[in-house]
């Protein structure tokens, strides 16, 4: 008796599980275009991770989980996605200074200069504030801006804590290129000429045995010529769907995220201030009449290409990627009038000759349309 009614129950659960449709795959089904892309899934390297957030009878947020391809051994280049980790960490360090009395903030003015390898000055005591560095990061993705911070925190700092904090597939090897100043270093001092930037010794972390996909392209475009070998990705910078996901859940949620970055709750505002950004907002005004930077230049999910803002209900707060065929954007997605919100993590794999380097990937016609498909149609099902 007892075993019929536990699989009469478990047919009922089995029976009820049918009528909660993925809604990953509900979005495929809905636009040819996706699922014109998902025919392909492998050879495009998909991985999404989607979460809903719903609130319940006391408020409090509550995460469905849905996945597709997910695979944190599989590896794929992060490029930018994981300048967000860099921007939290010097939040965290600038914390650190101060409780040990440095009288520095986001936005006290802070001294640069750079030196070049053989320890000449090249650059002397430029004022910025690192506001404008994170400004830059979240607004433009700007690399020399991304590489002053690394500067700042350093990748020992950053790898250890990152580790920490559980995020173990996250991992900093390598600064960002093109930046004039790439092979260069920056000292970072406060108005009072402390040095506050880091000097240590880099160790570098290699991909485990057990993470695959490290070769990448079966030919490479290098020193203006094509040679018949992939690129090993196995030294450089690492991040993992799962890790990209739940740093933005932190940020977003921290009161119930189990990893806990050393931050208060002006940081997370301050953060989640320059993530929404469109381009032309607040200091990103600079930037118009640019014909690079429009003003949904950061924005793959939602507005994707569209270089006039169409839906202004909807704010993204996110940090995209996009190099060596890889386009990758992790988000969380908020409608404040319809009180609608999801995280969403995607990445997309796209060189069709299968060379390395040469910057023919398609990534307008295939990468950014299929992200921003994707979250359209996730969020249509929302609203829906």
């Amino acid at each position: 008796m007892r075993n019929t009614f536990v699989l009469i129950i478990s047919l009922i659960l089995l029976v009820s599980c049918s009528f909660n449709p993925d809604p990953i795959r509900s979005a495929f089904k809905g636009d040819d275009f996706l699922r014109s892309i998902v025919k392909n899934k492998d050879n495009y390297e998909i991985q999404i991770l989607y979460t809903e957030v719903s609130k319940n009878s006391v408020g409090q947020a509550e995460f469905s989980d849905f996945q597709f391809q997910v695979n944190d051994e599989k590896y794929f280049y992060p490029a930018s996605t994981i300048k967000l980790p860099i921007t939290i960490l010097a939040l965290s360090k600038i914390n650190e200074l101060r409780a040990e009395g440095s009288n520095i903030s986001p936005k006290s003015k802070i001294k640069l200069s750079l030196i070049n390898n053989n320890n000449e000055i090249i650059l002397k005591d430029s004022i910025t504030s690192f506001q404008n560095l994170i400004a830059d990061v979240f607004l433009v993705s700007d690399n020399s801006a991304s590489n002053v911070l690394i500067d700042f925190i350093g990748y020992n700092y950053f790898n250890s804590s990152m580790s920490n904090l559980g995020f173990a597939n996250t991992y900093l090897n390598h600064k960002f290129n093109p930046d004039p100043f790439v092979d260069s270093s920056w000292i970072i001092s406060s108005l009072d000429n402390e040095i506050i930037s880091s000097n240590e010794n880099q160790i570098t972390v290699l991909a485990s045995s057990n993470i695959s996909n490290l070769k990448k392209g079966e030919k490479r475009f290098i020193n203006g010529e094509i040679k018949n070998e992939s690129l090993d990705f196995s030294s450089k910078n690492r991040s993992s769907l799962t890790d990209m996901h739940n740093i933005m859940k932190n940020i977003i949620y921290p009161e119930i995220s189990l990893s806990k970055f050393n931050l208060n709750v002006e940081d997370y505002d301050f953060l989640r201030y320059w993530m929404s950004r469109f381009t032309h907002e607040d200091l990103g005004v600079k930037y118009i009449g640019d014909s690079k930077f429009f003003n949904s230049y950061n924005k793959f999910f939602i507005h994707g290409t569209d270089t006039i803002i169409n839906n202004t209900d909807v704010r993204v707060y996110n940090k995209i990627g996009q190099a060596y065929g890889t386009s990758t954007d992790s988000a969380y997605i908020k409608n404040y009038k319809e009180d609608l919100e999801f995280f969403l993590t995607a990445t997309i794999y796209t060189n069709k000759n299968k060379i390395i380097n040469d910057n023919i990937y398609e990534y307008g016609d295939t990468a950014i349309p299929f992200l921003s498909k994707l979250s359209k149609a996730l969020y249509k099902n929302l609203l829906d």
